[in-house]
């Protein structure tokens, strides 16, 4: 075995990372990998503190507290690498170490340890020694049954990451892989939310809960860790056998190639549907609106997004109406309704020209003026925005635990057009002086500029706000006798998206080389 080689490939590694953490993407990855750190440190200490958790180990129940705290670092640890990359995306892949004087073998030794001797992997197993230590201080544990039960853990939780990233990898090889991951993604966020009122309403759940946890690697660490006898032998038990299973789904998954799953063709057609619904509409520009349609429909992103967004806006109703606040169903959904109208397009409301690249270009060759593709943009982003508005209508109608009032339908549509209107307006803005360089094939992670970003959160957050504060501060305003007042809202925004749109199109002649500067990632 080449050990020196080996070691020269991990010290480049090392570099290669060093220079990755000075990026924005690494300096991003490294805010939030400590923002999970601080949110697992406030939990421990808003539960007690370390106080509650050194009575809990003498009270017996040490095997209850270190189950919490590894299956917390067991799911961070995931979340960091999966999501963020962050110690699992290996700097040399098998082809690249090919080129190296090293055999199959120790090429695949080479990017495991490429990947388990990453930083994060050395953190998350110093605090889970750093438990170890405390349980043999306090006489809970044996340190050595303790060092053997981490060490499992830890080889099973990178194992387990690395498949993921290897099932997400194949999944975003297949035509809707993004979508699905996108889903899912958005299901495992709201999960946290959720879990907690199922299990007080069926509090018979939490048992089996248990019992099924009890076969997954934190909770065979424990057992081994602060039990004797069988016990202890069963959690040794079940992490060997994750470890096993692990490592035989990981050897399957290398050893059999992606196979790709569509067939290329240079056919083209400028007759998709597409074309024929901006057609349809009676567009002036209609092959432009067909082409901003397409651009939004063929993005992944994008489409998930689409799919998540009433029942988001649903989720985000009812938790907000159905708390002891004295907000009220309608009252929340009048905050939440615009957020619909929005939250599928934001990515590229808010960076029209940030996805084109190169293709930016192309826009000032076209038979007319640059400022039409912009307002095509526009116009087909809230085409696709306002689809949703009837489909929000329709889940309010079917699940609203409330009495039909059309005067209730009649504040929520003008609710929804004023988010519609208003947002887009700022993204005609934000296109301008917010602009960024953005990959249109990246499903997951924030590519947007600040001002991008203000937009966004700022008015998903604007809006939850306001659906909370409203019913409180002007209690007549949620009131269904009022609805004539909120006609007023839709008329101003279209006055400011129409003020907005002539404004911009104005501008963007004077932005031209600035904005294919950035687009292009020149500047």
């Amino acid at each position: 075995m080449n050990t020196k080689l080996m070691g020269d490939l991990i010290a480049l590694r090392y570099k290669l990372m060093w220079a990755k953490t000075r990026t924005r993407n690494g300096k991003i990855a490294i805010f939030l990998t400590g923002y999970l750190l601080l949110v697992l440190i406030v939990s421990l200490l808003a539960a007690g503190g370390f106080g509650a958790a050194m009575v809990a180990v003498r009270a017996g129940k040490a095997e209850l507290v270190i189950r919490i705290v590894l299956t917390s670092l067991f799911a961070q640890a995931l979340l960091a690498t999966v999501m963020m990359g962050f110690g699992i995306n290996a700097i040399f892949a098998d082809v690249e170490l090919r080129r190296y004087p090293v055999s199959a073998s120790e090429r695949r030794l080479v990017r495991h340890l490429i990947g388990i001797i990453d930083p994060f992997w050395l953190l998350t197993l110093s605090l889970e020694l750093g438990v170890v230590v405390g349980l043999y201080v306090l006489g809970a544990a044996s340190f050595w049954s303790g060092l053997i039960a981490v060490l499992m853990l830890m080889i099973s939780n990178y194992l387990l990451a690395r498949i993921i990233e290897m099932l997400i990898d194949r999944l975003m090889q297949r035509r809707s892989g993004s979508t699905f991951l996108m889903i899912g993604v958005m299901c495992f966020s709201l999960s946290g939310l959720v879990i907690p009122p199922v299990l007080k309403r069926f509090p018979a759940l939490e048992p089996a809960l248990v019992q099924v946890l009890g076969f997954t690697p934190p909770f065979g660490a424990a057992a081994a860790m602060t039990q004797s006898g069988f016990a202890a032998i069963f959690g040794f038990g079940v992490e060997l056998c994750w470890v096993l299973g692990l490592m035989a789904t990981l050897v399957a998954l290398e050893n059999r190639p992606p196979q790709r799953q569509t067939v290329a063709t240079t056919a083209m057609s400028f007759d998709s549907p597409y074309d024929r619904v901006a057609a349809a509409l009676g567009f002036e520009h209609a092959p432009l609106v067909g082409w901003w349609l397409r651009f939004y429909g063929r993005n992944g992103r994008f489409k998930a997004m689409l799919l998540v967004s009433v029942p988001l806006l649903a989720f985000l109703t009812f938790n907000i109406g159905g708390r002891k606040n004295g907000v009220g169903i309608f009252a929340a959904a009048l905050g939440t309704f615009p957020v619909v109208t929005f939250l599928a397009t934001a990515r590229f409301m808010v960076n029209q020209f940030g996805y084109l690249g190169g293709g930016y270009r192309r826009c000032f060759l076209l038979p007319v003026a640059p400022a039409t593709v912009l307002r095509t943009g526009s116009y087909a982003s809230m085409l696709l925005s306002v689809c949703l508005i009837p489909v929000a209508v329709i889940a309010w109608l079917a699940f609203a635990p409330v009495p039909f009032d059309a005067r209730q339908i009649v504040m929520l549509l003008c609710s929804a057009f004023t988010g519609l209107f208003l947002f887009h307006a700022l993204g005609l803005w934000a296109t301008l002086y917010g602009p960024r360089k953005g990959n249109y094939n990246q499903s997951l992670g924030n590519d947007l500029s600040l001002m991008g970003n203000l937009i966004v959160i700022g008015g998903v957050l604007t809006c939850l706000f306001g659906a909370s504060t409203l019913p409180k501060l002007l209690p007549g305003a949620v009131d269904p006798a009022n609805w004539w007042m909120w006609l007023a809202a839709p008329i101003a925004g279209v006055v400011f998206y129409s003020a907005s749109l002539r404004a911009a199109s104005g501008l963007l002649r004077g932005k031209r080389e600035q904005l294919m500067a950035i687009v292009e990632g020149k500047a």
